[in-house]
């Protein structure tokens, strides 16, 4: 009898204490629905995640897209090198299949992008092509040169005959002026077509080339149409990193999927990463039930 007195009391604080902690444990999950008697909710039903599912799936998206899953962590992933090489290995292993094809430039890429699109692209890079030509035709201020040149080609070709000594200096400034004036309205305006005209042929020509050939024309190697992938890819990460991270809204996405997890999976993946943890947390209790219950033989 004396031994059950001196036990009995730690055992049954033991007991209640991993009862306790058990019972708290479970209620974090469980009820998984609220129970309802009549027009009346039980209380702590339903256990304490599901009912703040919604509040739960909001803090974890808001920690995760701030603080873990940063733009600037998302931003170095792109430009990692695993994922730049499967990339490259990707768009290489798509260009093989046309590279080494009697497939035409026209072709190949009205496969991938449509015809439409091909066309409206094609007729875009034509004119901005244009305007860029005819920009720096402006820059070079045609009118200046044209007089420069055709007056010291005018000069060159009167020197040494009888002819140089009635055209002075200021009649060549005047015809040269005059010529170059000519020359760059005529540039201005007719240049436009002319190019236009020139890269439409030019264009025609390419299109009916088999991108086999224009790799060959261009001594273009594996290793070094890799590389200008490569150094296509960085670039337009660079340039358009910042836009494409923010279009993925990972709180959002993290919070949705919470919200729209079964509290069964939810529960599951929970107890995955802490079962062992949770697991100490009953034990715990029943320690400090143990315990209590030696106390209380001294008082």
């Amino acid at each position: 009898m004396n031994i059950l007195h001196y036990i009995g009391g730690p055992l049954i604080g033991a007991l209640i204490g991993y009862c306790t902690n058990y019972i708290a444990v479970k209620m974090l999950f469980r009820p998984y629905k609220e129970i309802k008697i009549g027009g009346f909710t039980l209380p702590f039903t339903p256990g304490i995640i599901p009912k703040r599912q919604k509040d739960l799936a909001a803090a974890v998206g808001k920690a995760v897209g701030d603080s873990l899953v940063t733009e600037e962590d998302l931003g170095e992933m792109l430009l990692s090198e695993n994922l730049e090489n499967s990339v490259v290995d990707l768009c290489m292993e798509q260009l093989k299949n046309y590279v080494y094809s009697e497939a035409t430039v026209e072709e190949a890429v009205s496969s991938l992008t449509g015809e439409a699109v091909y066309e409206q692209t094609r007729e875009i890079l034509k004119n901005k092509i244009c305007e860029r030509i005819m920009h720096a035709v402006e820059e070079m201020h045609p009118a200046e040169l044209i007089a420069s040149e055709g007056k010291n080609a005018i000069r060159r070709k009167l020197q040494g005959t009888m002819f140089s000594m009635f055209v002075t200096d200021n009649l060549l400034d005047s015809l040269g002026a005059e010529i170059g004036t000519y020359a760059e309205q005529y540039l201005l305006e007719k240049g436009p077509a002319l190019v236009q005209e020139q890269m439409e042929r030019e264009a025609a020509e390419l299109e009916t080339k088999s991108l086999h050939e224009i790799t060959q024309e261009l001594s273009l190697g594996g290793e070094e149409i890799r590389a200008r992938i490569s150094k296509i890819y960085r670039a337009c990460i660079r340039k358009f990193g910042t836009s494409i991270v923010g279009e993925f809204h990972i709180a959002q996405m993290v919070e949705n999927k919470i919200i729209a997890m079964d509290v069964k999976e939810l529960e599951a993946l929970v107890m995955s990463v802490m079962k062992h943890e949770l697991g100490m947390i009953v034990n715990l209790g029943a320690v400090i039930g143990f315990i209590l219950g030696i106390l209380t033989l001294f008082f």
